[in-house]
């Protein structure tokens, strides 16, 4: 305090610079009275608060002279040069107005024009003219700031990926377009929408709990649901997170995400609400794709061999491999605990690729032909363009014969991505490879995609097999398949074979390929190539009663 009793509080108080004075995460520890005006809080809303998410443009750690575009009441427009330096353990803003110099030779008419532009610029996506992200955010945190409760919704399009490569970008833009104009029309005034990228949108809504926040998104999800905007039915997946003062925006956008990824993972087109469990299950990812991902990197997976046997002759003409992993760490996980995980994320791609890698090496070790693989391809990896020229540049490097070496697609894989699965099914089967279509019989329309796929064989769902021995509808089905699939000149493979009656029920339906626990054991290839050529060939041993399938049940695919 100086001679005359004013405070330096006080006097920044007075100034005509905004100062303001953060933790090393750009949360505001302290600001003056212009700083609170400019970001149109008090100076208590503002504590604690992102300065970057109320100041939007403004640096997350120093910087000198950046010069921001921002609105000014309904309709008008400043300048602002903001300057961060390190202060202590901290960081100091210094803000000031510059509009009065930058304008000062612009023509009235022409800044009018300009500052309209630079505003959509700052808070406008440029596509469906709703707020962007970097103005969702603000709002978000201003909401937080306000000390109200309230609810932010993420809606996501279902499929979007297909519409733009079956119908092309231009096409998918006028889905977006669309879609936003629906969401504003019916989401009515008093909340806040805009688009967070690609074809995700958010809705803040202020004072708002859960329960309405859930009718909210179902009346946007119904809404969305009725337009033929593809020509084909489009739908939206939705999470919900609620809100209320002391939390950040970034957790609370999170929490939403997960929620909306907790709606995808269950099927798509619904609602969730966030619960803690949904950061539990993704937490429990995280660490499994780390482990596998590490079990990549230093060998830590293996493969299984799994026979394929002729029910006429008890021979082996073929073995499927599947995936395990086998670092040597606790707990032990089987394919269903880690793939899944997988499946959704990049590291699939890598898996699928080490997975041929690794099979054309044993064919190249034993360039026997007798020694066939099949190997399974994940839906993720169906999107991926280079997959079938990996593949058969490895086969042409190693000189291994395309005929050895198969191809596993699942029916729901198959589906959901056609356009992929068609075009990866006829490079390699133009080259030689076999592919096949497993767990058919899983989806709707199934024939249909016989013809729609350039396939070379058909393995049968296992569900189809189970019963096949009981007089049940199985048979029926199961005959079915193996006429039509003859007719079109593919083979059938029956899955899940567990005992002798199903072998002798398949063979009376035509059935000329099996493989299940009654037929072999899934065996590690290493095992497998380390017995003596020709005995590959044999059926192995038959498993002695259901306690011998239990140990190792079910078989799971190196794919979900």
């Amino acid at each position: 305090m100086d001679t005359d009793g004013t405070s330096l509080a006080e006097v920044l108080d007075a100034a005509d610079t905004a100062f303001a004075v953060t933790d090393q995460r750009c949360r505001v520890r302290w600001l003056n009275r212009f700083m609170a005006e400019l970001l149109e809080l008090t100076p208590d809303q503002c504590i604690d608060r992102s300065l970057p998410a109320l100041l939007v443009g403004a640096p997350d750690g120093p910087q000198d002279g950046v010069v921001l575009s921002q609105r000014s009441g309904a309709d008008g427009h400043r300048w602002l040069e903001v300057r961060c330096s390190q202060l202590n353990d901290g960081l100091l803003y210094r803000v000031v107005d510059v509009s009065r110099w930058r304008e000062r030779s612009v023509d009235p008419v022409e800044r009018d024009e300009w500052q309209k532009a630079l505003i959509r610029m700052a808070d406008e996506d440029p596509l469906t003219g709703l707020l962007n992200r970097r103005a969702l955010t603000r709002e978000l945190e201003r909401q937080l700031a306000l000390g109200g409760r309230g609810a932010l919704l993420l809606l996501d399009l279902d499929n979007f990926k297909d519409i733009n490569d079956l119908r092309g970008h231009p096409a998918g833009d006028r889905v977006m377009c669309t879609l936003a104009n629906v969401l504003r029309d019916r989401l009515g005034d008093g909340h806040v929408l805009g688009r967070l990228g690609g074809d995700e949108f958010a809705v803040v809504l202020a004072d708002t709990d859960e329960t309405t926040a859930v009718r909210v998104a179902d009346r946007l999800r119904n809404a969305v649901a009725t337009l033929p905007v593809t020509g084909t039915r489009t739908t939206v997946s939705a999470g919900v997170a609620g809100f209320q003062s002391g939390e950040s925006w970034q957790a609370v956008l999170a929490n939403a995400d997960l929620a909306l990824y907790a709606s995808k993972d269950a099927g798509r087109n619904r609602v969730t609400v966030y619960e803690q469990g949904h950061y539990t299950d993704t937490a429990m990812r995280v660490t499994v794709l780390d482990r596998v991902r590490t079990a990549l990197a230093d060998g830590g997976l293996a493969l299984h061999a799994m026979p394929m046997v002729k029910l006429g002759s008890n021979r082996v003409v073929g073995h499927e491999l599947l995936l395990r992993l086998e670092d040597g760490k606790e707990p032990r996980l089987g394919p269903g605990e880690f793939l899944p995980a997988a499946e959704r994320s990049d590291l699939v791609l890598d898996i699928d690729r080490w997975v041929v890698g690794t099979a054309i090496d044993a064919l190249v070790a034993h360039p026997y032909p007798g020694l066939r693989f099949n190997v399974n391809v994940s839906g993720r990896t169906l999107e991926d363009k280079d997959f079938g020229g990996f593949v058969l540049d490895r086969l042409a490097a190693a000189g291994v014969a395309p005929g050895r070496l198969g191809f596993e697609i699942t029916e729901t894989a198959a589906v959901t991505n056609l356009s992929a699965a068609r075009s990866l099914s006829q490079q390699l089967r133009a080259s030689g490879c076999r592919i096949s279509l497993d767990d058919f019989g899983a989806g709707f329309g199934s024939f249909v995609h016989l013809k729609q796929l350039p396939i070379t064989g058909v393995k049968i769902d296992g569900e189809f097999v189970r019963g096949i021995d009981y007089g049940s509808r199985d048979t029926v089905l199961v005959q079915g398949i193996v006429d039509i699939a003859r007719g079109l000149g593919l083979s059938v493979v029956a899955e899940w074979v567990e005992r002798a009656s199903q072998v002798d029920a398949l063979a009376r339906l035509g059935v000329r390929v099996a493989q299940g626990f009654h037929l072999g054991k899934p065996e590690p290839l290493t095992e497998l190539l380390a017995r003596p050529h020709g005995t590959w060939m044999r059926r192995p041993r038959l498993m002695r009663g259901a306690d011998d399938v239990s140990l190792d049940a079910p078989v799971s695919e190196n794919t979900p």
